[in-house]
């Protein structure tokens, strides 16, 4: 073949190969999220609605992974004191997991993804990956023999109290896939952190898993409320004296709302 016929051949593939490259980012494109960011004040609901929509491969299920900046808790464990009562006997700081972390997806992960698969993609419908993630540190250092078990204990029982609060969400099933769209809610509580969301979008088709695109959002404060977060992180003793000033007056607004009543 010649020279030409080489570099022909070779175009021909170039264009086809970029045309097919094309598509496929076309496919998985962007997310869209309506609002663009959430917005806290001072007098914000206790929870948000956020609509995620994009393009759905055909025949493909959908998996959304919502995850927060990182935080850090500080825990107590209690047990029995003196033999009676139940006393706090063990503190530990758990570092480096998500302040909040949500899946939400077309269909039953345990359905559609195996064990090993879910663990491969840190898609586990029991957030196991928070437990891979999760760093921990103890007050008082326990025995080595026991300390991978007081490690889960403390991990198992935080997860345990943000699901509670909905900062740890798994909604199967509630992403509604139709026309080559996906389309999901995700309800964000006033006490998710602020900061940059990091969303990722992953299509399953015949147990295989593969990332379409990722993307975020972000949710800030705004305000009264602003002002106030600012003071809590930058000096806290201002923040301490104006949140108990303001305690102060909500107890006086509710006395005086009291005394008003029982006067009719």
């Amino acid at each position: 073949m010649s020279k030409r016929g080489v570099y022909l051949l070779y175009s021909a593939v170039l264009i086809a190969f970029t045309i097919l490259l094309g598509f496929d980012c076309g496919l998985a494109g962007t997310l869209n999220f309506q609002p663009q960011s959430l917005e806290r004040t001072l007098f914000s609901k206790r929870f948000n609605d956020l609509t995620i929509s994009g393009p759905t491969p055909e025949g493909c299920q959908i998996i959304l992974k919502i995850v927060a900046p990182n935080q850090e808790f500080k825990l107590n464990k209690s047990g029995k004191g003196l033999g009676l009562i139940w006393l706090p006997i063990g503190h530990a700081e758990v570092k480096n997991i998500p302040g909040m972390y949500a899946l939400l997806s077309s269909a039953k992960i345990s359905a559609i993804l195996s064990k090993e698969d879910q663990q491969a993609t840190g898609l586990c419908s029991d957030f196991k990956e928070i437990y891979q993630l999760a760093k921990i540190h103890h007050k008082k250092n326990p025995r080595e023999e026991e300390a991978a078990g007081l490690n889960r204990e403390y991990v198992s029982g935080l997860i345990k109290i943000l699901v509670e609060k909905k900062l740890y969400q798994n909604k199967e099933g509630t992403v509604a896939v139709a026309g080559g769209q996906f389309k999901a809610q995700l309800l964000h509580p006033v006490d998710g952190p602020l900061g940059e969301y990091r969303v990722s979008c992953y299509a399953i088709k015949d147990g295989k898993v593969r990332l379409l695109t990722e993307d975020g959002f972000s949710v800030k404060s705004s305000g009264l409320g602003d002002w106030l977060y600012r003071q809590a992180v930058v000096n806290a003793v201002v923040y301490g004296i104006l949140a108990a000033l303001m305690a102060i007056g909500a107890g006086l607004f509710v006395g005086v709302i009291f005394k008003k009543g029982g006067g009719h």
